[in-house]
């Protein structure tokens, strides 16, 4: 199979297509960030796979005259302004028969029972992802974007990981999310890194849980796929 991964930042997704496609099938990343592809390609060589390369390109105006059995992505419909649009224009990139396949997010992670802090991370988090321009109810809007391209109804399936205790990653996830979107959040007065306290927030947050047996639902990951006609 010959895979075009779309928004494929260092090369996560189109790594892992590449061993299911094995030595026969292939896979082309392309991503609008010349600095993240450097980086896929470093680290395709470094793991020793051969049958995925990566291209610096802007989704509204890659061509090829390559066509390809699957079409995926993973976290990238949720920043274009026209998801439905983009799918339909890669569309014409698929050989009859071929898959088109998506995973996206739904920012919807909760706390029971709820603590002040874990809402006020929560609130950052997603205030700061809608002013980067995300849709942070993506997921939710698959079946729909996938229509509206005029593509099949896809089979879809949704997933979130259930944390809780003193061993849970999830708090220093939360930590880590939160620090790489300080610039943003105090770009337009979200928060500040002062009022965050992102050096001791996964001990804190690590502390509430712990003190009040909260357990925390994560975002939920949505995935759409179809099969174009055969003909």
């Amino acid at each position: 199979m010959l895979i075009l991964d779309l928004g494929c930042g260092v090369g996560d997704v189109s790594l892992l297509a590449a061993r299911l496609v094995g030595a026969a099938g292939s896979v082309l990343g392309i991503d609008r960030s010349a600095a993240s592809v450097e980086t896929a390609n470093r680290r395709a060589a470094a793991l020793g796979v051969p049958n995925v390369r990566f291209e610096a390109a802007e989704l509204d105006t890659f061509d090829t005259a390559q066509m390809f059995d699957a079409v995926i992505g993973r976290l990238v419909l949720l920043y274009q302004p026209d998801p439905a649009a983009t799918l339909r224009r890669f569309r014409k990139f698929l050989n009859p028969n071929g898959i088109m396949a998506f995973q996206e997010i739904d920012i919807d992670m909760s706390q029971v029972p709820s603590s002040e802090l874990f809402n006020k991370v929560r609130s950052w988090i997603t205030a700061a992802l809608k002013a980067g321009g995300a849709d942070t109810n993506m997921g939710t809007k698959l079946l729909r974007t996938f229509l509206d391209a005029g593509l099949p109804r896809p089979t879809m399936i949704a997933a979130t990981r259930v944390e809780s205790g003193p061993d849970s990653f999830i708090y220093g996830h939360h930590a880590r999310i939160l620090r790489s979107l300080l610039p943003v959040v105090e770009r337009v007065g979200i928060t500040t890194a002062e009022e965050a306290a992102i050096d001791t927030l996964a001990d804190r947050l690590r502390q509430e849980a712990i003190a009040h047996e909260r357990v925390m639902f994560e975002s939920r990951m949505v995935g759409a796929w179809c099969r174009l006609p055969k003909s």
